[in-house]
């Protein structure tokens, strides 16, 4: 189940287009049951990919635009797939030590969570620790939770576009833990996910019931055809790349 809009109104994302995407009346059906900030215990297998809706969401990049995601699959099922020209997709680690592992082997563009206390100066910290090899990767916050001039929209710069939208990048972008359950999130408790409460969890509850005749992949390609040039679009604020096994149209 794929919701769409095109102007958020959100104020990370506002000035964005963006999308939700859920399992047919659950919403955690398209994330992988295993991602640690799941609390659900519910989703999909490690590798139940639906490329169908992978491949969509690889070639919606408005013209002259921006487009960007985050997956918590492993990005040995959809690393190869990444292109310059397409949507930057951006593997979110469960840990530094696996963030450093992605980005140090030119896997991925990596993202992680990050505990409050965790930033020295506020905005930039350095991956240095006696299990990871050296030399020490940085971690930019993401600017957005230090700046409130910054949206999803304006970060970065109009010829680079926002951080997470930039496929060879040589650092991580750090999300301090938020939402309701932000307290588990880099911990080893299950949960922590920031879409499972607030507002999102609303519209995320909402993907999950909406009735749908068309795939999610079908559904993205249309709507993507309907955004002006040079628009960003941050895809599945909540959700994932995951099969949904509960749908009726995987075509």
């Amino acid at each position: 189940m794929l919701k769409t809009t095109a102007i958020s109104s959100a104020k990370k994302t506002a000035g964005c287009a963006v999308t939700y995407r859920a399992g047919s009346s659950e919403k955690f059906g398209t994330c992988p049951a295993s991602c640690e900030l799941n609390p659900s215990g519910r989703g999909c297998g490690k590798g139940q990919i639906d490329f169908d809706y992978l491949d969509a969401v690889l070639d919606a990049k408005p013209r002259r635009g921006f487009s960007f995601t985050y997956s918590h699959f492993d990005p040995l099922f959809w690393a190869h797939k990444l292109r310059a020209g397409k949507t930057v997709i951006n593997y979110s680690a469960d840990s530094l030590a696996s963030a450093y592992a992605v980005i140090s082997n030119n896997v991925a563009p990596v993202v992680t969570v990050v505990k409050d206390s965790f930033w020295k100066n506020g905005k930039h910290a350095l991956v240095d620790r006696d299990d990871m090899p050296t030399p020490p990767v940085k971690i930019v916050r993401c600017p957005a939770e230090f700046n409130d001039a910054v949206s999803c929209s304006t970060c970065g710069n109009p010829e680079k576009g926002p951080l997470c939208a930039r496929l060879d990048r040589d650092f991580i972008i750090g999300f301090t833990a938020h939402g309701a359950s932000k307290k588990k999130a880099a911990t080893d408790d299950p949960g922590g996910c920031y879409a499972a409460g607030g507002n999102v969890a609303l519209h995320w509850n909402a993907t999950a019931n909406q009735q749908q005749s068309e795939t999610d992949g079908d559904r993205l390609r249309a709507f993507v055809k309907t955004l002006p040039p040079g628009s960003v679009i941050r895809h599945h604020v909540a959700g994932d790349i995951g099969l949904d096994k509960g749908a009726k149209n995987h075509g």
